[in-house]
């Protein structure tokens, strides 16, 4: 008997995504509020205020959870009221129980004992969302005063909810008057020291890897993926990230490195004073090495008339080209290859790159391994007084005193900095060379004239 008014004020509906929480809710607890009817035509009633749990009782009734003949309570106006005033009284005078009332009501429901499907079941609402409303009421009580106040907003107090520690919660929103109150930054603080999923680690490692060997997590349920989830044992982490970086280092020894060793983290610096080896190309066989040999010596000799003819529009020898060419093929298919030599003092780093793979650098030579230099020498003849002549060998030496290195280093550092400053444009290639050189070919800073270190933070 009941259908809805056409002169609902309410024009713009759109979708109702609370519309199943409503009706569930009827199911559960029975309709808590009386429609407002007024006589329609035949024996029909027109809703003139609750057409949201009109739609909702005709859902329960099509899905057959209440019957056809569901007594509605209803308050019918008379015939002379003025509907619209009614139907506008309805939907305009009416206050939204704020949503820390609602946590808060969840709450109180669980510490009854009873089990959230069940509150999800009878409010039609899944478990999570019991869960998330669960999380955010067992926040600070100072923290849901300030959201009360207006102090905070929805979103900021999700943020808060990362952390169980009402103390550090209530110690970060004392603090927020000095500092960024975005989200994130409340995130961020509250979790300071602590490793997300994200973590090259954690990737390295596999968050599953991880939590089979009996890690805990702790997950921020207001983050997507990842970045959420927080590790617990950090000490575990690195184990399990140390056991498997192992299991490539004991590859490399069998390589015959003099060295090798392991790091959770990239740190140029420590090996700022070490050399660096780069393997050599393979030894050719002997046809493909007398080729090259032979190609080398007339790419020599043709380039050198090249360049002595004295026709300034002479062309470029064509056979130059062909000779470069092959010359190119021969040596693009040779391998790389460390010799004995270099793999008795110099070592390699296996360690975890900033994406979580295996990064390994071979060919570290610590200054105790480097090879030792022999000091030239000079031979100085003299005349002893019987007639003979003595030859003596003598180290040469060439040194300057220190106050002239210290001068000329000081005009150098001046000369150096006048030109940078002067050239912007070189400033930027060399500082730009410096940290790449660093970063991508571990080259150490005391190569170039610039003093900078080039560092990755997680």
């Amino acid at each position: 008997k009941l259908v809805a008014w056409d002169g609902n004020v309410r024009k713009t509906a759109g979708a109702d995504t609370a519309l199943a929480e409503l009706a569930a809710s009827i199911a559960a607890h029975g309709l808590l509020q009386s429609l407002v009817v007024r006589k329609g035509r035949r024996d029909t009633y027109a809703v003139v205020a609750g057409g949201r749990r009109l739609t909702a009782l005709q859902s329960l009734a099509e899905s057959g959870r209440v019957s056809a003949d569901y007594a509605v309570p209803c308050q019918v106006i008379a015939d002379d009221a003025d509907a619209t005033e009614i139907s506008l009284a309805e939907n305009a005078i009416r206050e939204q129980m704020h949503p820390a009332d609602q946590f808060e009501a969840f709450r109180d429901l669980i510490d009854k004992g009873i089990p959230a499907a069940d509150i999800a079941a009878r409010f039609g609402v899944t478990d999570k969302v019991v869960e998330k409303r669960l999380k955010l009421a067992r926040v600070s009580p100072v923290i849901i005063a300030a959201y009360r106040a207006g102090k905070l907003d929805l979103e900021q107090v999700m943020a808060f909810a990362i952390s169980d520690d009402h103390k550090a919660q209530e110690k970060l929103l004392k603090a927020l008057r000095n500092m960024d109150d975005d989200p994130r930054s409340i995130r961020r603080a509250l979790t300071e020291g602590e490793i997300p999923a994200s973590h090259k680690a954690v990737k390295f490692v596999t968050l599953k890897a991880y939590e089979k060997a009996g890690g805990q997590v702790r997950r921020d349920l207001f983050a997507e993926d990842d970045e959420g989830v927080f590790i617990l044992d950090q000490e575990l982490l690195q184990s399990l990230a140390i056991a498997k970086l192992e299991k490539t280092a004991a590859g490399l020894r069998k390589e015959g490195w003099k060295w090798v060793e392991i790091r959770l983290e990239q740190d140029h610096s420590e090996w700022s004073n070490c050399s660096r080896m780069h393997p050599e190309l393979a030894p050719l066989q002997a046809k493909l090495a007398e080729e090259l040999s032979s190609l080398e010596a007339e790419f020599t000799k043709l380039d050198d008339e090249w360049n002595a003819c004295e026709d300034e529009d002479a062309a470029y020898p064509e056979r130059l080209n062909e000779i470069g060419e092959r010359i190119d093929e021969i040596n693009n298919g040779r391998e790389d290859v460390w010799t004995p030599e270099q793999l008795d003092i110099a070592g390699a780093v296996v360690r975890i790159d900033y994406h979580g793979k295996i990064d390994i650098d071979r060919g570290f030579v610590l200054p105790a391994d480097r090879p030792k230099k022999e000091p030239a020498t000079k031979t100085i003849t003299t005349t002893n007084d019987d007639g003979t002549v003595t030859e003596t060998e003598i180290e040469e030496a060439f040194t300057l005193s220190a106050a002239l290195v210290e001068s000329l280093t000081l005009h150098r550092t001046a000369a150096i900095s006048a030109e940078l400053l002067n050239r912007p444009d070189i400033a930027l290639a060399a500082l730009v060379h410096t940290l790449a050189a660093q970063v991508f070919l571990n080259s150490a800073s005391g190569n170039t004239c610039l003093d900078i270190f080039a560092t990755t933070k997680s």
